[in-house]
């Protein structure tokens, strides 16, 4: 991944979490809001068709992966930014029933998002962990022979209900985007 490409997605985080979020909580009512919006945003740099692997066209962009492997790894992510020149769509033999296939992505982002009415700080925190642990286990798999990083890992929070009271702390390598936003009353008419 190039370095411009890593600015691309921390700008367009920045662009729908921070500066969307901050302004007007409440265009994200749900965690497909935050995809919707996220992936929006990407799309403009990283939905451009290239040529795949076997010949046939794609864009690096795509949601909801499913991860297969060793360990009896089945689990899936958010968005995932592929590199479209090792992506094969038309005769991907290893994972027939998945009908794609590629090497190491070039980003993995995972969603969070609690509502103000939704699940306790301990709840939130286990499925924060659970999605940091989750990228954890791929970051291990997508090390190159060296040991050194070959995909970039995001974790996107978004709390409408209460800050959390510790801060989100993220295995290295991985990047975390914590924002809370207090949900203010509506006003009687």
């Amino acid at each position: 991944m190039t370095d411009q490409e890593i600015l691309y997605i921390r700008s367009s985080i920045e662009a729908v979490v921070v500066s969307r979020f901050r302004a007007a909580p409440n265009v994200f009512l749900t965690e497909d809001d935050l995809r919707v919006h996220l992936c929006s945003n990407l799309l403009q740099h990283f939905g451009t068709e290239q040529r795949t692997q076997d010949g046939d066209k794609s864009i690096s962009l795509h949601t909801e992966v499913r991860w297969y492997g060793e360990g009896n790894l089945k689990t899936r992510s958010d968005i995932v930014l592929v590199d479209v020149s090792n992506l094969d769509v038309l005769r991907h033999e290893r994972m027939p029933s998945k009908g794609y296939g590629f090497n190491i992505p070039k980003a993995i982002i995972e969603l969070k998002f609690r509502r103000p009415n939704g699940e306790s700080d301990p709840q939130f925190v286990k499925k924060i962990q659970d999605d940091l642990s989750k990228l954890d286990l791929l970051r291990g798999i997508f090390h190159d022979a060296q040991g050194r990083d070959q995909t970039e890992f995001w974790m996107v929070i978004l709390d409408k209900k209460v800050r959390l009271p510790e801060p989100v702390c993220a295995p290295d390598g991985i990047q975390v985007i914590y924002e809370f936003s207090s949900q203010s009353p509506l006003s009687p008419s």
